[in-house]
């Protein structure tokens, strides 16, 4: 099936400013992470390419980084690891969006532990303690940084308090006495230093969190939740692990909706946060998560919630994750920007050409594509394909999808003058590390001579690289495959003399 597309633009049109909220928060895995070399020459590739704001990882209080412990049921702190893990990330640019968890083991009230690096999920032994120690923890970072620095952060208590007995063995009442000790904590300090909640999944808590610090009349800054394309029925009250792809229009619906319960309550000014999501929570989903096709759910979703959500946290930024235990191969279908050997995925990609465009939009109306310019007659284009599977797989093998073809043709009128134009695809053979690997016979280790290898030919491919000569018109042409993207560099060369 092919579509015809045909877009008539004006280069003096009025425009409207490129909304970067994608571009807020990247996540990441657990803290102690950071120390690893091998992740933070992936962050500062991320940052060097693409450049998010700020970075949410779990588990600053996990025991490894070490900040909590007791002698003689004495609290005793020690902020050394936080330091190198904040440090790292402030000289890359990017600030810590902080997300208040786990329980150190000496202040929990139980032993429930998740995920590989055994994460204590457990309320509190005692919620003074736990207070006292986001006091302590507090002072540090802002007589470290600084107060006006430190006011820039986001405080989000806690992740996913509504999967009962993964993330919190708690209930809903006790996660909501965890939210007030810690936002009394953190407002005693400075009542401008910015907390929120509840960091659910699937969108859910948010109501009864605002009608919670409404009755109690505690401060509230931000609304923080999650969600993912295919999810699981994990909330409180189910026993059953089911995923259902309930479709990528399902993203902006989830977000409208949330931010619609924020604006009709007590709180209309809340700022809304999607500090996680992606197409599947499944680390086995390859497909889903490694693959062309992600490249371009990622780039349909973000220009669908264009203007609608503050900020929205793709999860994450590298492979170099280890909630399940370290990758078994190079590509695994976990969450990341970049696979564990420093391959650069298509989503990858997709985040580099959506950081590179300009901040005023020609096509504001269009629904898959951006066409962009700056304000001395320079010219960037993302456009693409996404198509939408009939079936899907989420243990590793390809969807099943309705193959299509996108013919598109733009015109901008008012363009004069000689320009300059290369232009570059990433699609299922072209830019794609995921699938370069598999033609390597997917070997479970790679060897530095093969990712080097796969390195050289990771990279977007460029198909137009030439001069024009505009008289009031310029043309572009292209057909774009199933879950492809083409990106344009259109600059205006001035003359001499």
């Amino acid at each position: 099936m092919t579509t015809h597309v045909k877009q008539q633009l004006s280069l003096g049109a009025n425009t409207q400013p490129f909304d970067r909220f994608f571009d807020k928060c990247i996540g990441s895995c657990h803290a102690y992470l950071t120390l690893r070399e091998d992740f933070r020459a992936h962050v500062r590739e991320v940052q060097d390419r693409i450049g998010f704001n700020s970075i949410r990882c779990h588990g600053i209080f996990h025991d490894w980084v070490g900040v909590y412990s007791e002698v003689d049921g004495q609290p005793v702190y020690n902020f050394h690891n936080v330091d190198k893990i904040y440090d790292f990330f402030l000289e890359q640019d990017l600030k810590p969006y902080v997300e208040l968890s786990f329980m150190p083991q000496a202040l929990a009230s139980g032993d429930a532990t998740i995920f590989h690096y055994q994460a204590n999920i457990t309320p509190p032994k005692d919620y003074n303690a736990w207070a006292a120690m986001i006091t302590e923890f507090l002072l540090h970072l802002i007589e470290r940084y600084g107060l006006d620095e430190v006011l820039t952060w986001n405080f989000e208590v806690w992740n996913e308090p509504d999967l009962k007995d993964l993330f919190w063995s708690g209930s809903q009442q006790e996660y909501f006495e965890l939210y007030r000790y810690s936002v009394n904590a953190i407002k005693a300090i400075d009542p401008r230093l910015k907390v929120g909640g509840p960091s659910t999944s699937k969108n859910l808590w948010i109501q009864e969190l605002l009608d919670f610090c409404e009755r109690e009349q505690l401060p509230i800054d931000f609304i923080s939740t999650h969600h993912y394309c295919a999810d699981a029925s994990l909330e409180i009250g189910s026993d059953v692990f089911e995923l259902e792809y309930r479709g990528q229009p399902a993203m902006r619906n989830d977000v409208v909706a949330a931010v619609e319960k924020v604006r009709t309550s007590v709180f209309p000014n809340l700022e809304v946060h999607y500090s996680e999501w992606n197409v599947s929570p499944c680390h086995q989903d390859k497909y889903g998560k490694d693959s062309e096709f992600t490249g371009t759910f990622v780039l349909q979703t973000l220009r669908d919630l264009s203007g609608v959500v503050d900020s929205y946290s793709f999860w994450c930024l590298s492979d170099i994750f280890e909630e399940l235990g370290p990758s078994q191969t190079p590509f695994s279908g976990k969450y990341g920007l970049i696979s564990m050997d420093g391959l650069r995925k298509t989503t990858f990609h997709a985040y580099h050409f959506l950081s590179a465009l300009y901040g005023n939009v020609l096509n504001p109306d269009d629904t898959s594509s951006w066409v962009t310019k700056d304000n001395e007659e320079n010219i960037r284009v993302l456009s693409w394909n996404h198509d939408e599977p009939t079936s899907v797989d989420f243990n590793g093998a390809d969807y099943q999808l309705e193959h299509s073809t996108k013919q598109e043709t733009i015109y901008v009128t008012g363009v004069h003058g000689q320009y300059s134009i290369v232009a570059w695809v990433v699609d299922k053979d072209r830019g794609n590390s995921y699938r370069n690997w598999q033609k390597m016979g997917e070997p479970q280790y790679l060897s530095k001579a093969q990712v080097e290898q796969l390195k050289s030919i990771q990279e977007p491919h460029e198909f137009i690289n030439t001069t024009i000569q505009c008289n009031g018109e310029l043309t572009l042409t292209h057909q774009i495959g199933s879950c492809g993207f083409v990106f344009y560099e259109i600059k205006r060369i001035n003359e001499v003399g």
